[in-house]
């Protein structure tokens, strides 16, 4: 026995969900029902409401899955009061041809895009008009413009290739003016303000009489590290008063010299060094190069960057701020709509076509 609040509730949940998933949901609102049973519990609520109803005008017809991936059926909706008629046993033009001959009436199929819906919808109703719905209508039309995009692959993959080049070269050249000593004095000084305002905060509230345990825990630093300032009586400021000796400092006059005659071969340089007496390990060359090729003024030959096609190109010509994407996506629409005329036109019917699907905004589309 069941209540009709609880059977209600089955009805719902098998109406929005379907049988597997809506059973995996009703487990979670802890009134565990089977699969089958909120099927059942759809077909009862059907058959009880078409007993007094009158005849149906505007039906939808799609597909739907008595178990996903494997068995799938076809359900038929009143799209003027959005409930359930029916779920036919699979999705074969006779079937839907026989369930339309049973239910005379239909003036208006609202349909999908399958073959086999319009033949039956035209054995079982021939005088009904077959509509598209929204997504569908939606659906059509983005894969009419991604096919639309493939004619444009040759230019996008051109821009592509300049924008990389361009991007590549402008970074590069910032990287040879931007003085690495400048940097590292910028960072010391931003961090020595940060942690001078800590200071400051703990010193205000160790006057206030909290515990070293509850100034660590509330500026957000370790307590030892708290009992630390407090014995100097200021922040560290981190300043190295004397320069390390580096164990590659004799050698790094070869080194450079090595490096100007175009080698780059690090374990090559190792052994060199091991030559001339070096007693530091391989990894402290490999080091010294990697910096080396960081503020290396030889220019750095561009990465290849995939291009935008297909879907991800037309997300990110539809978009509304393209450069959200990325600086080079950004810079790639732009460019190529001033290079393909007839794509900024279709982009702009594109714009119109959604208004009117989706805002209902009548924006003057022939």
């Amino acid at each position: 026995r069941q209540t009709t609040r609880l059977t209600d509730l089955h009805y719902y949940i098998a109406h929005t969900l379907g049988g597997s998933a809506g059973a995996r949901m009703t487990v979670r609102l802890c009134c565990p029902i089977s699969p089958d049973t909120l099927i059942r519990r759809l077909l009862s609520r059907a058959r009880n409401t078409r007993k007094d109803m009158p005849p149906t005008r505007v039906v939808g017809v799609d597909d739907w899955a008595w178990r996903r991936g494997h068995h799938y059926g076809t359900i038929v909706v009143d799209l003027e009061k959005n409930d359930v008629i029916d779920l036919l046993p699979d999705r074969e033009a006779a079937t839907l041809a026989q369930w339309l001959q049973a239910h005379p009436g239909v003036e208006i199929i609202a349909r999908d895009r399958a073959g086999a819906y319009a033949d039956g919808c035209h054995r079982g109703a021939p005088s009904a008009l077959q509509v598209t719905d929204r997504w569908h209508l939606l659906k059509n039309l983005s894969e009419a413009f991604v096919s639309i995009l493939g004619r444009f692959t040759t230019t996008v993959r051109t821009l592509t290739r300049q924008l990389s080049a361009s991007t590549t070269l402008s970074e590069t050249s910032g990287t040879v003016r931007t003085q690495p000593e400048e940097a590292q004095t910028l960072i010391r000084s931003v961090s020595g303000e940060r942690r001078e305002t800590l200071f400051n905060e703990a010193l205000a509230l160790k006057a206030e009489g909290h515990s070293i345990q509850a100034i660590a825990t509330t500026i957000g630093v370790e307590r030892k590290t708290v009992r630390r300032w407090f014995q100097r009586g200021h922040a560290p400021t981190w300043k190295r008063t004397v320069p390390t000796r580096s164990i590659l400092g004799p050698y790094i006059s070869h080194l450079e010299k090595r490096w100007v005659e175009g080698c780059r071969n690090i374990r090559q340089l190792w052994r060199e060094l091991l030559e001339q007496g070096f007693t530091g390990k391989y990894g402290t060359v490999r080091k010294w190069v990697t910096t080396r090729q960081g503020i290396s003024t030889k220019p750095v030959s561009s990465a290849y960057v995939s291009p935008p096609l297909g879907r991800k190109l037309a997300r990110l010509l539809l978009a509304d701020d393209p450069l959200s994407a990325g600086r080079q996506d950004g810079l790639l629409v732009p460019a190529l709509l001033e290079a393909e005329p007839q794509l900024a036109v279709t982009l702009c019917w594109l714009r119109k076509m959604q208004n009117l699907l989706c805002k209902k905004e009548d924006t003057g589309v022939e």
